[in-house]
Formats: structure tokens, sequence, C-alpha cells
């Protein structure tokens, strides 16, 4: 199995029926129309975790190159920072989601990968088992 984030987060962002990310909440008022919407911005903000960057300066100069081709609109650090402090209810319903859709040792079938183990190898075990001879 290969994890591949630009999968990913196409998936978590362009899935709208998924139910990880709620459907757009209703723009009142006048004036332009957000330039990021909230799916994108926890897709952004999912990537900015997974690839490690601690520092939202940090994370918006490096997006660019990182993931700029999957999302070619990006907030300037003030707007993220407000956005994303908006947002949380948005990124719990979210990553709620994500922990419900993620296998763990509460499910029912659980698959274990391992070395397989050579039995019945040395001499002694070979010239007691029931096969000898």
């Amino acid at each position: 199995m290969t994890t591949d984030l630009d999968t990913f987060l196409i998936a978590l962002c362009v899935e709208p029926d998924c139910g990880i990310i709620p459907s757009p909440r209703p723009r009142s008022g006048p004036g332009h129309p957000m330039a990021v919407t909230d799916a994108e911005l926890v897709c952004l903000a999912v990537a900015q975790l997974l690839l490690r960057f601690n520092d939202e300066r940090h994370w918006l100069r490096a997006a660019p190159a990182k993931v700029g081709y999957l999302f070619p609109r990006l907030l300037p650090q003030s707007a993220y920072n407000q956005r994303l402090r908006e947002a949380g209810d948005l990124m719990e319903v979210a990553l709620r989601g994500l922990a419900a859709r993620t296998p763990s040792s509460a499910d029912a079938v659980r698959i274990w990968d391992g070395t397989p183990v050579r039995c019945g190898a040395s001499r002694e075990a070979a010239k007691r088992s029931d096969l000898a001879g």
C-alpha cells in the first residue's frame, strides 16, 4: 500500500459526498466570494500537519512549491490565520470524520504483517517431527 499525499488531499477536498467536510456554509452579505473554500482550507491545514510545518509563515512560504499545483489560490498569512481560527468547529468535524474512517485496533478485522520464520529447519526438529522418515 502506498500513501500519496496528492491523492489524499484531492479525495479529501473534492469528494463532497464522503461527509468528512460539510458542504460550504452559505455566504451572507455583499462582496466577493471566498478565494479559498472551507474544504481547501481544511486540506491546506491537513497538508501543513502531514508535511510537519509547525509555523504558518514557513508553511505559506513553502506551500506553493509543495502543494501549489493542487491549490492555485493561497491566502496571505493574516487571512490564513484568521480563517483557521474561524474554522475551529469545521476542523473538529473534519478530523472526527477522518478518525472514524481510519482503521484502528477496535476494528473487527486486523491485518498484521510479519516476517515469515522458518520452523523445523534444524536437524533436531526434523528428527522429532512426525513427518521424519
